[in-house]
């Protein structure tokens, strides 16, 4: 809070709470990442707030309730990752929810904050991801109509579990799953942007060009 207090003092209109799982914030003094949102949105004259990144098994109720109640400060945005659209990859991923509780975590964002912007992270390729679960992960873009996502290849990585499994997925279809999925990933969001044509918005103007005014 007294970060924010000083950045707003030097002119600094909008801050960006970043974290691996930034929801799953506890302080010492037992306050979670919903309060320390209220708190800012209360008691610093911030304009805008962002956060990222969430994971879904600590998006619950109280934090979308705040963000709906001070939504004139706190983006109508949320990066919800979900990484696979199928169980099972999410389970090899020891991602710890399902298919099914990703989308009731992303109903309840969406009911409680009429509107709300969402994006994801997706990964395509995971050892042993058959082309039937990677359709799963192709569904759930048409399913959630995301904003934007994040998606990439998997690589392994050095010392972890799954750069040690022996079912890779050969680099051709981890190639080509991608490009299917950025493709269809286009035309939603551009329909989704068309949406805004023709509205007034209210936008916070960042800076101000002397050139070009």
């Amino acid at each position: 809070v007294r970060d924010v207090q000083t950045l707003t003092s030097r002119g600094v209109r909008e801050v960006t709470l970043l974290g691996q799982n930034v929801n799953s914030y506890l302080s010492e003094c037992g306050i979670n990442f919903a309060h320390l949102l209220r708190i800012l949105a209360e008691d610093t004259s911030i304009e805008r707030i962002r956060y990222t990144t969430s994971h879904p098994k600590d998006f619950n109720q109280e934090l979308v309730d705040i963000s709906q109640k001070y939504r004139s400060k706190i983006c109508d945005y949320i990066h919800l990752p979900a990484q696979s659209g199928n169980t099972e990859v999410l389970s090899r991923m020891n991602r710890n929810y399902s298919r099914e509780e990703y989308f009731d975590k992303a109903k309840m964002v969406r009911a409680g904050i009429p509107g709300v912007a969402l994006s994801t992270d997706l990964i395509v390729g995971f050892p042993g991801e058959t082309e039937a679960q990677f359709q799963d992960t192709m569904s759930l873009i048409h399913e959630m109509q995301y904003e934007n996502v994040y998606a990439f290849m998997y690589s392994p990585r050095p010392f972890t579990k799954a750069a040690r499994f022996t079912d890779q997925v050969e680099e051709k279809d981890k190639s080509r799953r991608l490009q299917e999925l950025l493709a269809a990933q286009r035309i939603i969001a551009f329909d989704l942007a068309a949406a805004y044509e023709g509205k007034t918005l209210q936008v916070l103007v960042e800076e101000y060009s002397a050139d070009t005014g």
